[in-house]
């Protein structure tokens, strides 16, 4: 028998979520900036998470985040540009 699972990118609220539990915060001054990078990239909870494991300094982690979802859209627009000039 074949379980299929759908599993969902990451939403502003789930952000929220892990970083209460990996960084132990629930306001910062980047959230905004990464709740609306969150909601116009497709990103897993897995890679949020794993971003924000990278360090315990909170700001670091955060930045990083950002770094991290600045690079995923950049990736998406590329492949967008890429499938337009293939069609």
């Amino acid at each position: 028998m074949d379980v299929h699972i759908h599993m969902s990118y990451c939403t502003p609220s789930g952000f929220k979520l892990l970083a209460s539990n990996y960084l132990g915060i629930t306001e910062h001054q980047l959230f905004q900036e990464i709740e609306n990078l969150i909601g116009a990239t497709a990103v897993t909870p897995a890679e949020v998470a794993e971003k924000l494991m990278k360090d315990d300094e909170v700001d670091i982690a955060l930045k990083g985040l950002i770094d991290f979802l600045h690079m995923k859209e950049k990736e998406h627009e590329d492949i967008k540009v890429e499938e337009e000039e293939n069609e």
